[in-house]
């Protein structure tokens, strides 16, 4: 019986404290991919149909806060504040969640604007 080794006071004590387990650090470009990913499925949701650019997402991270800046694209017609305010909370979301990092700054940087529907060939 070899997996009966430990006794059952050794499987029951708590783990180490926190400065004895290690160390975690996420890297900053962890946190864009995320963040640019989370771009990507909330602009995505605004308009299925149309063909918009890669979200670009630029991060700093200081004292285990992070620091997003978002470039893209968003689809038109569309009231850039209320898309600009959903992508937000869901990279805010995503990286948080995620990471357990708080996000203390969201810029978005809107670089064009997309006619809804254009980019995706129909069958006729």
């Amino acid at each position: 019986m070899a997996g009966s080794r430990l006794s059952g006071a050794a499987r029951l004590e708590p783990p180490a404290p926190a400065p004895y387990r290690g160390s975690l650090r996420i890297g900053e470009r962890v946190v864009e991919k995320i963040a640019a990913r989370a771009a990507k499925e909330a602009t995505g949701a605004a308009a299925p149909d149309t063909k918009l650019r890669e979200p670009k997402a630029g991060v700093k991270v200081r004292n285990d806060h992070a620091t997003v800046k978002l470039d893209l694209d968003v689809p038109y017609p569309g009231r850039i504040t209320d898309i600009a305010g959903t992508v937000r909370h869901r990279v805010r979301d995503d990286v948080e969640r995620l990471t357990g990092m708080p996000v203390i700054r969201i810029d978005v940087v809107v670089g064009r604007m997309t006619r809804i529907g254009k980019g995706r060939r129909r069958v006729q």
